[in-house]
């Protein structure tokens, strides 16, 4: 373990204080000494990501499964450039409430009595589940939910946000870009713009964008289709289309499974795309809460939010429609 660089690190590019290095110095090194004991090679630097999995069960079954435990192992990862280990490690960690937050949401809404009913002996799985795992359990909580909630209510908890709540200082800029704009045209062309760039720098740095790195081939899809991550206005909704989750391998895939695959980003649903497991597609207005939420902002309003197209449904990609308030139709 280079420990002298890693504390540099994250000190310099991380502001971590210094018990939170000793805290993450510390992890790598349970986890080197843990892979030197399975006869692996102990640099996590040069880990694969299966190496891995044996060390997250036992942060699992010994309770120290815990988001700063994997994000010490993360960013050891990354400051090594073990790319591969990155992803890994991100896919435990994005989305891994997503369940936790929906249950508590459900309970919010329809109170304790309905709640049980539709979480009753469904385990809400812990923080570094691998995503092979998760499929079966969305299917069981979708069935209850559609069973048990009235179209209305169920999409309203999908689409609350199970991200987690992200602040609307986050999207205050884009609100000012909205409000200083000729009209919600323009401010589309150039959010789109100012997206490509944004990639551009990604491929240009050779840096990861969230989980996937970024290539011109990458960059010239995005840049011709301008519903991508920010979206088109068509009639009185913005149609809203989101970047393939593995986009080089999409755009180089021939197999309408595998490409739905690549396309996907949720680790809840994921891998049912290829062991054909059937997840019913209402679950994707999660998704669609996550779209909407920085037009909740730009609008100052709460907005609704449509699936037109999920790759649960046998589409090749994931389609949103935001709904525009009335008094912006004419923008």
């Amino acid at each position: 373990m280079d420990e002298e660089g890693f504390r540099e690190f994250l000190v310099t590019k991380r502001k971590l204080s210094e018990a939170a290095v000793q805290a993450h110095v510390g992890m790598v090194k349970k986890a080197e000494a843990f892979l030197r004991k399975k006869g692996k090679n102990s640099d996590l630097s040069k880990a694969a990501p299966s190496d891995l999995e044996g060390f997250v069960a036992v942060l699992m079954t010994d309770g120290r499964n815990m988001q700063e435990n994997l994000m010490a192992l993360a960013r050891y990862a990354y400051f090594t450039d073990n790319r591969q280990v990155v992803v890994a490690l991100l896919e435990l960690l994005d989305g891994s409430e997503v369940l936790q937050n929906l249950s508590g949401k459900v309970k919010q809404m329809v109170g304790e009595k309905k709640h049980k009913e539709i979480f009753e002996g469904i385990e809400l799985l812990p923080l570094g589940t691998h995503s092979r795992d998760k499929p079966k359990i969305t299917k069981k909580v979708m069935e209850r939910l559609e069973a048990k909630l009235d179209e209305k209510t169920r999409r309203e908890a999908l689409s609350s946000g199970l991200h987690g709540p992200i602040p609307e200082e986050v999207f205050l800029p884009e609100r000012k870009k909205f409000q200083e704009s000729k009209s919600l045209d323009d401010f589309l062309k150039n959010r789109h713009e100012e997206y490509v760039s944004e990639l551009e720098g990604y491929m240009k740095n050779k840096t990861l964008y969230f989980t996937q790195e970024i290539d011109e081939e990458v960059v010239e899809y995005v840049r011709n289709t301008p519903t991508c991550q920010n979206g088109v206005r068509e009639g009185n909704v913005i149609v809203v289309t989101k970047i393939p989750y593995m986009a080089k391998k999409y755009l180089h895939e021939k197999n309408p499974k595998k490409k739905r695959y690549y396309a996907c980003h949720c680790s809840w649903v994921r891998e049912a795309i290829l062991s054909g497991l059937e997840v019913s597609p209402n679950f994707c207005y999660c998704s669609a809460g996550f779209e909407k939420r920085p037009w909740d902002v730009i609008f100052n309003q709460p907005v609704e939010a449509d699936i037109i197209q999920t790759v649960l449904k046998g589409d090749l990609i994931c389609k949103f429609a935001i709904h525009i308030p009335k008094q912006f139709l004419q923008s």
